[in-house]
């Protein structure tokens, strides 16, 4: 009776103990427009652009393009060689983290991708049957130089 008096005792910790992990409290929802704009701005460089499973970017990383998200919204793509010498090509960007889609919007464009994280720093874009940008994009965060 002692040992089955134990066991009972057991198995009720360990209902307790399962059952108390959901008390009730609401958890917050991530901010996943921090993944963009690291809650101030970010550049990314575009690692890869993807034509049939080719890449078509520049090898060398100066040749690339960036872009720039920030918090507000806004967006900015630019060639690196051109950084401070031109003004890069200005737009706006949406976030549907529910979707995992991304939209950006330059004068006149408006480019439609489906965002895929493969790591935590990297992401590929591939373009949606709508969009006016059709190739598949691998961003990375700028680099270290």
């Amino acid at each position: 009776m002692t040992r089955t008096f134990f066991t009972f005792i057991q198995y009720t910790f360990i209902v307790f103990s399962l059952f108390s992990c959901s008390s009730g409290v609401e958890l917050m929802p991530v901010n996943k427009g921090a993944l963009l704009h690291d809650l101030n701005s970010k550049v990314w460089m575009l690692d890869k652009v993807l034509i049939n499973d080719s890449n078509v970017a520049p090898k060398i990383n100066f040749d690339k393009d960036i872009l720039v998200f920030y918090q507000s919204g806004k967006c900015l793509l630019q060639p690196m060689r051109s950084l401070g010498d031109v003004n890069g090509k200005r737009g706006e960007y949406s976030l549907y983290p529910e979707d995992k889609a991304l939209t950006l919007y330059f004068q006149g464009e408006k480019w439609d991708f489906d965002m895929n994280i493969i790591t935590e720093d990297t992401l590929f874009l591939v373009p949606r049957k709508k969009s006016e940008f059709k190739y598949s994009i691998v961003l990375v965060p700028f680099p270290e130089i």
